[in-house]
Formats: C-alpha cells, sequence, structure tokens
C-alpha cells in the first residue's frame, strides 16, 4: 500500500463516515428484525429513522466544525478531540431519540459503547496522538459483528485502517496500534456485559 492510496483509504473510511456508514447498517438490521410486517415495510418507519441518524449526523458535524471555530488557538491534538466530542453529542442525540421512539435495543448500544470508548480517547488524546481512524473504524465494526456475524467483513475495514495509517504517515505503528487495542479492550468489555444476549444477536 503505497503513501496516496492509504491517504486515500483514511479519508474514504473516515471515522464521521464510517460511523455513519456502520450507523445505517445497524439501522436496517434492526428494522429488518423488528416486529411486524407493517413496521419492516412502512417507508415512513425507515425515513423517521433515517431522519434521526441524519441529523444526530449534523449535530456532531456543527460540533465539530464549530468549536475550532471558537478557539482562536488551539493545541494540535484539539482537531481529534473535537471529532470525538462532536460524534459522542450526535450520538446521545440519536440514543436518546431512538429510546423514546422505542425502536429497539441495537442503535441505542451503538451509540452508547461509542460515547463509552470517546471518554478514554479524550483522555489520552492530549498526551498521546492514539489514531481516532483506528478506533472509530474497529468499534463501529466489531459491534455489529457482536450483534450479527454476517457484518464480520467490516473488520477487515479496521485492520486496513490500522495499516493505512502509519503509512499515510498520520501515525506512527504505536499510535495506530494503539487504536486497536483501546477498541478491541472496549468491544470486550461491551461482550462481557452484554454476554450471549447482545441485542439482536444473530449467529
Amino acid at each position: 500500500m503505497s503513501a496516496s492510496i492509504a491517504s486515500t483509504y483514511s479519508a474514504a473510511f473516515a471515522p464521521e463516515l464510517f460511523v455513519l456508514l456502520c450507523g445505517l447498517a445497524a439501522v436496517g438490521y434492526e428494522l429488518r428484525r423488528s416486529d411486524g410486517r407493517s413496521s419492516r415495510r412502512s417507508w415512513a418507519a425507515v425515513a423517521a429513522r433515517l431522519g434521526v441518524l441524519g441529523f444526530g449526523w449534523a449535530v456532531a458535524f456543527a460540533v465539530y466544525q464549530g468549536i475550532p471555530v471558537l478557539l482562536a488557538t488551539a493545541p494540535a491534538w484539539t482537531t481529534n478531540a473535537t471529532g470525538s466530542v462532536g460524534l459522542a453529542v450526535g450520538l446521545l442525540v440519536i440514543r436518546g431519540w431512538w429510546r423514546r421512539a422505542d425502536w429497539g435495543p441495537v442503535v441505542p448500544e451503538y451509540a452508547l459503547l461509542l460515547v463509552a470508548v470517546t471518554v478514554p480517547h479524550l483522555v489520552i488524546t492530549p498526551v498521546w496522538d492514539l489514531s481516532s481512524h483506528v478506533l472509530y473504524a474497529v468499534v463501529p465494526a466489531g459491534f455489529l459483528t457482536l450483534v450479527d456475524r454476517r457484518a464480520a467483513p467490516l473488520a477487515l475495514v479496521a485492520l486496513g485502517m490500522v495499516v493505512a495509517r502509519p503509512i499515510a504517515g498520520a501515525h506512527t505503528w504505536a499510535e495506530s496500534i494503539g487504536g486497536l487495542v483501546l477498541g478491541v479492550a472496549a468491544l470486550a468489555a461491551y461482550a462481557s456485559v452484554a454476554g450471549v444476549d447482545a441485542p439482536g444477536r444473530a449467529a
């Protein structure tokens, strides 16, 4: 993998895009397993869920872009931090709306896991530039694989990101592997709590 290909790969599966892509997959999965034919086939139900997902993503993007504008001068790590904060805020909006509408457990747990892993990421980022691209590829792909093993091919995207970030010159190998380790640890903690009864788990 050349540096230019690695940079393109990193941009194509950037955290804000890959988290959204996996969120769409979680929505689709939850719709398919929802009870009642009318719920599965209603375009209004689909539109409502996609609208909430899109609104949460817009909130995340606004926070990500807005905070740096408010800070006249900020250290380099602020970009990663504001990106993580933006994702967390947007995901909390999605989770709250989803639970209020009682649309199912998969998307809220997806959002909660990503918010939870954001906390250690924010603590680590000021002192060590752990790769957010890797972290936010590993956790979404891993979560979907835990709830449905058919999503396992998404893990290849995460593994590709571990390699792409150092080759692109964005991180050292240690920082990239650090993102992988934190992501796997978060998934292991989630799996230990959820056990075999993770929401919607399919063999």
